[in-house]
């Protein structure tokens, strides 16, 4: 009776040692999946493509933090170009204004520019801090094999019952134990944050 446990026993570890990189890596994202997804009932596999991982820029927790903070420095200062424009606008209509509320509402504009413009100026400013830090970093990050790799495409149902598809990077340990990043591929945010990454890579450094 022992001897038959042991072979199976056998039988069964040489069955998940033979399991192919890709079929354990579909496990370990179908667990993930499972999680997150609003409806996995639904989902469906389309292609998994697995390859050797290395440590990246662009997941360096230090390199994220930095191009995480240049892009909310650009959001607001966009955010202030926006009001710029509007006030300038409003400055526009009540500049050939002579009553009173006229000149109000062209100085409420005015001042509202000029307080624009200085947040601005601020931001724009706290990117030029930032971008030789960022830029030091990526120049001493030094890539090492971390694992592997998954670039995995999917179909399923949105909350609002439509299928889309997915397109997910799933970073792996040497053993296809756990999933230790996942990234959407197709995001625009962090599409955003990895052209920040390239830009930086380009970035002069202005020497004194």
């Amino acid at each position: 009776m022992n001897r038959k446990i042991l072979v199976f026993g056998l039988i069964a570890l040489l069955f998940v040692a033979c399991k192919s990189k890709e079929e354990k890596a579909n496990e370990l994202i179908k667990a993930e999946l499972y999680k997150t997804l609003y409806d996995f009932s639904s989902y469906e596999p389309i292609e998994t493509i697995v390859d050797s991982a290395f440590t990246s820029i662009y997941r360096d927790s230090v390199i994220l933090k930095y191009a995480y903070s240049i892009q909310a420095c650009l959001d607001l200062s966009n955010e202030n170009i926006a009001e710029m424009k509007d006030a300038r606008s409003s400055m526009e209509i009540w500049s050939d204004s002579y009553s009173s509320y006229g000149r109000n509402k062209y100085y409420e504009a005015r001042d509202k520019y000029n307080e624009n413009l200085e947040k601005a100026n601020l931001y724009l400013k706290r990117i030029d801090e930032i971008m030789p830090l960022i830029k030091e970093e990526i120049n001493n990050f030094s890539s090492s094999f971390c694992g592997f790799q998954a670039k995995h495409k999917f179909r399923c149902k949105t909350k609002g019952g439509n299928f889309t598809i997915g397109n997910y990077l799933y970073i792996m340990d040497k053993n296809f134990k756990e999933v230790i990043s996942v990234s959407d591929m197709d995001d625009e945010d962090e599409v955003k944050i990895k052209n920040l990454i390239d830009e930086a890579k380009e970035y002069e450094i202005k020497k004194e």
